[in-house]
Protein backbone atom coordinates (compact mmCIF):
# COMPACT_ATOMS: atom_id res chain seq x y z
CA UNK A 1 0.00 0.00 0.00
CA UNK A 2 1.26 3.36 -0.67
CA UNK A 3 2.77 5.43 1.86
CA UNK A 4 0.18 8.24 1.96
CA UNK A 5 -1.97 5.51 1.90
CA UNK A 6 -1.28 3.70 5.16
CA UNK A 7 -0.64 6.94 6.99
CA UNK A 8 -4.08 7.90 6.71
CA UNK A 9 -5.82 4.58 7.40
CA UNK A 10 -3.52 4.81 10.32
CA UNK A 11 -4.98 7.32 11.61
CA UNK A 12 -7.94 5.30 11.10
CA UNK A 13 -6.82 2.05 12.93
CA UNK A 14 -4.51 3.49 15.90
CA UNK A 15 -1.82 1.67 13.50
CA UNK A 16 -2.80 -1.93 14.00
CA UNK A 17 -1.53 -3.81 11.49
CA UNK A 18 -1.13 -7.42 10.29
CA UNK A 19 2.06 -9.37 10.84
CA UNK A 20 3.10 -8.54 7.73
CA UNK A 21 2.75 -4.62 7.65
CA UNK A 22 -1.32 -4.69 6.26
CA UNK A 23 -4.04 -3.17 8.82
CA UNK A 24 -5.99 -5.38 11.19
CA UNK A 25 -9.77 -5.31 10.53
CA UNK A 26 -11.32 -3.98 13.74
CA UNK A 27 -14.00 -1.63 15.08
CA UNK A 28 -12.91 1.02 12.31
CA UNK A 29 -13.65 -2.40 9.79
CA UNK A 30 -15.95 0.58 7.42
CA UNK A 31 -13.49 2.78 7.47
CA UNK A 32 -10.87 0.97 6.03
CA UNK A 33 -12.59 -0.87 3.19
CA UNK A 34 -13.70 2.80 2.90
CA UNK A 35 -10.61 4.04 2.00
CA UNK A 36 -9.31 0.43 0.80
CA UNK A 37 -12.10 1.18 -2.45
CA UNK A 38 -10.94 4.45 -2.75
CA UNK A 39 -7.01 3.94 -3.44
CA UNK A 40 -8.09 0.77 -5.13
CA UNK A 41 -10.29 2.73 -7.52
CA UNK A 42 -7.72 5.65 -8.15
CA UNK A 43 -5.46 2.95 -9.59
CA UNK A 44 -7.89 1.41 -11.76
CA UNK A 45 -8.89 4.76 -13.21
CA UNK A 46 -5.28 5.21 -13.90
CA UNK A 47 -5.38 1.43 -15.73
CA UNK A 48 -8.42 2.27 -17.47
CA UNK A 49 -7.33 5.77 -18.46
CA UNK A 50 -4.38 3.88 -19.67
CA UNK A 51 -6.12 2.26 -22.29
CA UNK A 52 -7.13 5.22 -24.40
CA UNK A 53 -2.80 6.00 -24.37
CA UNK A 54 -2.41 2.57 -25.83
CA UNK A 55 -5.09 2.47 -28.31
CA UNK A 56 -3.87 6.51 -29.69
CA UNK A 57 0.19 5.22 -29.54
CA UNK A 58 -1.28 2.21 -31.90
CA UNK A 59 -3.31 4.50 -34.01
CA UNK A 60 -0.37 6.77 -34.56
CA UNK A 61 1.69 3.92 -35.18
CA UNK A 62 -0.37 2.08 -37.91
CA UNK A 63 -0.69 5.19 -39.90
CA UNK A 64 3.11 6.00 -39.75
CA UNK A 65 3.87 2.73 -40.83
CA UNK A 66 0.72 3.11 -43.44
CA UNK A 67 3.03 6.78 -44.56
CA UNK A 68 6.18 4.63 -44.68
CA UNK A 69 5.60 2.17 -47.08
CA UNK A 70 3.46 4.59 -49.61
CA UNK A 71 7.00 6.64 -49.55
CA UNK A 72 9.17 3.26 -49.84
CA UNK A 73 6.74 2.44 -53.40
CA UNK A 74 8.23 5.76 -54.45
CA UNK A 75 10.67 5.78 -57.17
CA UNK A 76 12.93 7.73 -55.78
CA UNK A 77 12.44 5.64 -52.13
CA UNK A 78 15.27 3.34 -53.90
CA UNK A 79 19.25 4.68 -54.39
CA UNK A 80 21.61 2.99 -56.54
CA UNK A 81 24.82 3.32 -56.69
CA UNK A 82 28.74 1.36 -58.38
CA UNK A 83 31.30 -0.19 -56.84
CA UNK A 84 33.99 -1.72 -58.99
CA UNK A 85 34.16 -5.45 -58.68
CA UNK A 86 37.07 -8.18 -59.02
CA UNK A 87 37.21 -10.96 -61.32
CA UNK A 88 39.58 -13.36 -61.21
CA UNK A 89 40.43 -15.23 -64.52
CA UNK A 90 42.63 -18.71 -64.79
CA UNK A 91 45.97 -17.03 -66.59
CA UNK A 92 46.30 -15.41 -63.34
CA UNK A 93 44.79 -11.40 -64.38
CA UNK A 94 42.74 -9.40 -62.62
CA UNK A 95 39.84 -7.57 -64.37
CA UNK A 96 37.49 -5.14 -62.56
CA UNK A 97 34.04 -4.44 -64.07
CA UNK A 98 31.13 -2.00 -62.61
CA UNK A 99 28.71 -3.50 -59.85
CA UNK A 100 25.22 -1.97 -59.16
CA UNK A 101 23.91 -2.21 -55.49
CA UNK A 102 20.16 -0.67 -54.06
CA UNK A 103 19.50 0.63 -51.08
CA UNK A 104 16.34 2.09 -49.12
CA UNK A 105 17.03 3.33 -45.67
CA UNK A 106 19.00 1.19 -43.69
CA UNK A 107 18.67 -2.34 -46.61
CA UNK A 108 21.40 -2.72 -49.24
CA UNK A 109 21.22 -5.47 -51.63
CA UNK A 110 21.91 -6.08 -55.39
CA UNK A 111 17.96 -6.17 -56.07
CA UNK A 112 15.91 -3.48 -56.18
CA UNK A 113 12.85 -4.61 -55.68
CA UNK A 114 14.24 -7.06 -52.70
CA UNK A 115 15.76 -4.12 -51.21
CA UNK A 116 12.16 -1.89 -50.99
CA UNK A 117 10.40 -4.83 -50.18
CA UNK A 118 13.32 -5.70 -47.01
CA UNK A 119 12.71 -2.16 -46.13
CA UNK A 120 8.68 -2.18 -45.52
CA UNK A 121 8.64 -5.35 -43.90
CA UNK A 122 11.69 -3.94 -41.63
CA UNK A 123 9.68 -0.92 -40.93
CA UNK A 124 6.57 -2.74 -40.16
CA UNK A 125 8.07 -5.24 -37.57
CA UNK A 126 9.76 -2.82 -36.08
CA UNK A 127 7.36 0.01 -35.50
CA UNK A 128 4.52 -2.32 -34.19
CA UNK A 129 7.53 -4.53 -31.61
CA UNK A 130 8.49 -1.28 -30.24
CA UNK A 131 4.87 0.32 -29.90
CA UNK A 132 4.31 -3.22 -28.56
CA UNK A 133 6.50 -3.07 -25.62
CA UNK A 134 5.93 -0.20 -24.93
CA UNK A 135 2.24 -0.62 -24.34
CA UNK A 136 2.99 -3.93 -22.58
CA UNK A 137 5.21 -2.16 -19.68
CA UNK A 138 2.48 0.73 -19.46
CA UNK A 139 -0.28 -2.56 -19.04
CA UNK A 140 1.92 -4.21 -16.32
CA UNK A 141 2.90 -0.83 -14.50
CA UNK A 142 -0.91 -0.62 -14.20
CA UNK A 143 -1.70 -4.26 -12.98
CA UNK A 144 1.59 -3.98 -10.79
CA UNK A 145 0.10 -1.03 -8.99
CA UNK A 146 -3.18 -2.81 -8.57
CA UNK A 147 -1.94 -6.28 -7.51
CA UNK A 148 0.09 -4.06 -4.29
CA UNK A 149 -3.90 -3.38 -3.23
CA UNK A 150 -4.86 -6.29 -4.13
CA UNK A 151 -2.07 -7.76 -1.41
CA UNK A 152 -3.33 -5.24 1.05
CA UNK A 153 -7.08 -5.85 0.95
CA UNK A 154 -6.49 -9.77 0.79
CA UNK A 155 -3.91 -9.46 3.75
CA UNK A 156 -1.77 -11.10 1.48
CA UNK A 157 1.90 -10.60 0.71
CA UNK A 158 3.60 -10.98 -3.20
CA UNK A 159 7.44 -11.60 -1.64
CA UNK A 160 8.90 -10.45 -5.30
CA UNK A 161 11.29 -7.66 -5.58
CA UNK A 162 9.95 -7.19 -9.39
CA UNK A 163 6.16 -8.42 -9.91
CA UNK A 164 5.01 -8.80 -13.04
CA UNK A 165 1.24 -9.38 -14.73
CA UNK A 166 1.49 -13.00 -13.88
CA UNK A 167 2.29 -12.16 -10.04
CA UNK A 168 -1.36 -10.19 -10.53
CA UNK A 169 -3.26 -12.93 -11.94
CA UNK A 170 -2.18 -15.26 -9.62
CA UNK A 171 -3.88 -13.16 -6.58
CA UNK A 172 -7.09 -12.53 -8.48
CA UNK A 173 -7.64 -16.67 -9.06
CA UNK A 174 -6.21 -17.28 -5.41
CA UNK A 175 -8.27 -14.35 -3.58
CA UNK A 176 -10.59 -12.60 -5.57
CA UNK A 177 -12.59 -15.51 -7.60
CA UNK A 178 -10.74 -15.09 -10.53
CA UNK A 179 -10.71 -18.09 -11.68
CA UNK A 180 -12.39 -17.91 -14.53
CA UNK A 181 -10.58 -15.05 -16.34
CA UNK A 182 -8.20 -15.11 -19.46
CA UNK A 183 -4.77 -14.55 -18.27
CA UNK A 184 -2.77 -12.45 -20.75
CA UNK A 185 0.36 -14.70 -20.93
CA UNK A 186 0.15 -15.04 -24.59
CA UNK A 187 0.98 -11.51 -24.46
CA UNK A 188 3.31 -11.94 -22.42
CA UNK A 189 5.23 -14.61 -23.55
CA UNK A 190 5.44 -12.51 -27.19
CA UNK A 191 6.74 -9.48 -25.24
CA UNK A 192 9.66 -11.29 -23.91
CA UNK A 193 10.66 -12.63 -27.54
CA UNK A 194 10.50 -9.47 -28.51
CA UNK A 195 12.32 -7.89 -26.01
CA UNK A 196 14.71 -10.41 -25.30
CA UNK A 197 15.36 -12.96 -28.82
CA UNK A 198 15.22 -10.06 -31.21
CA UNK A 199 11.42 -11.65 -32.09
CA UNK A 200 12.46 -15.22 -33.21
CA UNK A 201 10.80 -18.18 -31.01
CA UNK A 202 14.00 -20.31 -30.70
CA UNK A 203 13.07 -23.76 -31.50
CA UNK A 204 9.54 -22.85 -31.93
CA UNK A 205 8.99 -25.93 -35.13
CA UNK A 206 11.37 -28.21 -33.61
CA UNK A 207 9.62 -28.04 -29.53
CA UNK A 208 6.34 -28.50 -31.85
CA UNK A 209 7.51 -31.90 -32.55
CA UNK A 210 9.25 -32.73 -29.34
CA UNK A 211 8.20 -36.09 -27.40
CA UNK A 212 10.52 -35.72 -24.36
CA UNK A 213 9.23 -33.97 -21.80
CA UNK A 214 9.53 -29.94 -21.85
CA UNK A 215 10.21 -27.19 -19.79
CA UNK A 216 7.78 -24.80 -18.26
CA UNK A 217 8.78 -21.97 -20.45
CA UNK A 218 8.30 -24.75 -23.75
CA UNK A 219 4.86 -25.50 -22.55
CA UNK A 220 4.46 -21.75 -22.12
CA UNK A 221 5.24 -20.65 -25.82
CA UNK A 222 3.29 -24.04 -27.59
CA UNK A 223 0.03 -22.60 -25.71
CA UNK A 224 1.18 -18.65 -26.78
CA UNK A 225 1.83 -18.77 -30.42
CA UNK A 226 -1.64 -21.16 -31.12
CA UNK A 227 -3.44 -19.25 -29.00
CA UNK A 228 -2.48 -16.03 -30.37
CA UNK A 229 -3.11 -17.23 -34.02
CA UNK A 230 -6.31 -19.25 -33.29
CA UNK A 231 -8.06 -15.69 -31.87
CA UNK A 232 -7.23 -13.90 -34.98
CA UNK A 233 -4.47 -11.61 -33.60
CA UNK A 234 -2.61 -10.44 -36.77
CA UNK A 235 0.33 -12.55 -35.44
CA UNK A 236 2.37 -15.57 -37.62
CA UNK A 237 5.45 -17.34 -37.30
CA UNK A 238 8.05 -18.43 -40.58
CA UNK A 239 10.14 -21.41 -41.41
CA UNK A 240 13.04 -19.18 -39.43
CA UNK A 241 10.73 -18.98 -36.32
CA UNK A 242 10.42 -15.30 -36.65
CA UNK A 243 7.13 -13.94 -34.88
CA UNK A 244 5.68 -11.25 -37.67
CA UNK A 245 2.95 -8.69 -36.26
CA UNK A 246 0.07 -7.32 -38.91
CA UNK A 247 -1.91 -4.59 -38.61
CA UNK A 248 -4.22 -6.39 -36.31
CA UNK A 249 -2.17 -7.24 -33.40
CA UNK A 250 -0.99 -3.87 -31.78
CA UNK A 251 -5.59 -3.17 -31.56
CA UNK A 252 -5.98 -7.03 -30.75
CA UNK A 253 -3.31 -6.83 -28.04
CA UNK A 254 -5.00 -3.56 -26.40
CA UNK A 255 -8.58 -5.25 -26.29
CA UNK A 256 -6.74 -8.06 -24.39
CA UNK A 257 -5.20 -5.44 -22.03
CA UNK A 258 -8.80 -3.51 -22.17
CA UNK A 259 -10.59 -7.44 -21.39
CA UNK A 260 -8.61 -7.87 -18.40
CA UNK A 261 -8.50 -4.64 -16.97
CA UNK A 262 -12.46 -4.71 -17.21
CA UNK A 263 -12.69 -8.27 -15.48
CA UNK A 264 -10.18 -7.88 -12.92
CA UNK A 265 -12.68 -4.75 -11.84
CA UNK A 266 -15.97 -6.73 -11.68
CA UNK A 267 -13.79 -9.57 -9.06
CA UNK A 268 -12.83 -6.88 -6.83
CA UNK A 269 -15.65 -4.87 -6.66
CA UNK A 270 -17.60 -7.76 -6.09
CA UNK A 271 -14.68 -8.79 -3.32
CA UNK A 272 -14.79 -5.84 -1.54
CA UNK A 273 -18.90 -6.18 -1.61
CA UNK A 274 -19.05 -9.47 0.21
CA UNK A 275 -16.52 -7.96 2.85
CA UNK A 276 -19.36 -5.21 3.70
Amino acid sequence: MPKKVKLTVAKLTGNKYCSHGSLAITETKKEIQGVAKFFFSLKLQEAISSISVMKMLVEQAEANISRALIDADKPEAVESGEFPEEQHHEDGRITTFPCTYYSCGSCFGYDEDEVRSKYKHLIAQLTRRSVFLTIFGLFEHRMVDCLELMDDLSCKTTDKTRKTVEDCHKRLKRNFGGKSIKDVDHLAVIRNIMAHSDGVAEDYKTLSCKKTKKTEYEKRLLRAIPRTMAENAGVSINMFNDILMDDRFLMYAVGEFERYVNELNTAVRTYQSRLT
